[in-house]
């Protein structure tokens, strides 16, 4: 029961299918998600919530990928994985801020 769980340990696990699979497709999609509650001014409380929980997950997905990267073919590979991943995580933290900011301000204003 032990060998099927280490499949989803990232350092276990190939390069591509951490960043990809794991990182950038969830990445996107959570992204899609606040973008669209955003957009149409849906659920302020569960947007920030949502964020708050994006946060997290690129925590957990840099680690993760940094963990993976010693995996990759090319050592190459595995050093811009790491830089891309980092660089995503700081455009996260920064528009989690400046939005969740802007979204605090029209609920403490707006109520």
């Amino acid at each position: 029961m032990q060998a099927a769980h280490a499949s989803y340990l990232p350092e276990r696990s190939p390069l591509w299918k951490v960043f990809w699979l794991y990182g950038v497709i969830p990445s996107n999609l959570l992204w899609l998600a606040v973008a669209f509650m955003v957009d149409h001014h849906q659920l302020p409380g569960a947007t920030l919530g949502l964020m708050v929980f994006l946060l997290g997950y690129t925590a957990w997905i840099v680690a993760a990928v940094w963990r993976a990267a010693p995996n990759a073919k090319d050592p190459r590979y595995g050093v811009m994985a790491q830089a891309l991943t980092v660089v995503w995580a700081i455009n996260t933290v920064l528009i989690v801020f400046f939005l969740g900011l802007q979204m605090v301000r029209a609920m403490v204003v707006g109520g």
